[in-house]
Order: C-alpha cells, then sequence, then structure tokens
C-alpha cells in the first residue's frame, strides 16, 4: 500500500475526530454560559426584588408579601411559615418582622 495513502487516511481520520471534539467543546460552552447567565439573572431580580422591599417598607410580613405580588414565584411562596424563598435568597421572619435574609445555595 502506497505511504501516501495511508498518511491520507490518517489525516483525515485525525481532522475529523478533532472536528467533532471541537464541535462537542463549542456547544459544550455556550450551553454552560447560558445557564450561567440564567443564574445571574435570578441573582439580579432577587436584589431588586430585595432593594425595593428594604426601601419602602418597614419589614413587616403583610408589607413584603404584598410587595412581592408581581414576583413571578409568587404562588409557590408560603406566607404562612417564618421562611419565604424568593429565588435564591431565603427571607426569615420573626413574629411577623424580618429578621434575616439568606441565601439558599
Amino acid at each position: 500500500m502506497n505511504k501516501w495513502k495511508i498518511a491520507f487516511w490518517s489525516c483525515c481520520t485525525l481532522l475529523v475526530l478533532v472536528s467533532f471534539f471541537s464541535a462537542y467543546l463549542i456547544i459544550d460552552q455556550s450551553v454552560t454560559l447560558t445557564y450561567q447567565k440564567e443564574g445571574y439573572t435570578q441573582t439580579e431580580n432577587d436584589l431588586n426584588q430585595l432593594i425595593e422591599i428594604i426601601t419602602t417598607t418597614d419589614f413587616s410580613k403583610k408589607q413584603i408579601q404584598y410587595k412581592l405580588k408581581d414576583h413571578m414565584l409568587f404562588e409557590y411562596m408560603d406566607f404562612k411559615s417564618d421562611t419565604v424563598a424568593l429565588d435564591r435568597v431565603l427571607l426569615i421572619f420573626e413574629k411577623g418582622k424580618l429578621k434575616n435574609v439568606t441565601k439558599q445555595w
């Protein structure tokens, strides 16, 4: 068999493998960045919501509940318990007043 044929098919196989591996890495990186951007967006939304709560309420559970009525997860928030979860932030109440704000993750 001709040495050039062996060299050609070896290079061609190597080129295809490198191309597939590169495509996989590019797709993986784009998916990772998309999920990272979503996480940052949720954190920024929580921060904006907290800024609004802190600047416009006296930290009572009723006022905070009223401020959060437009939050995308409002229907899943349980205001009967002492802990209310935003996306990544927990609001902890004691006797109807905001006691602590902690991160969930």
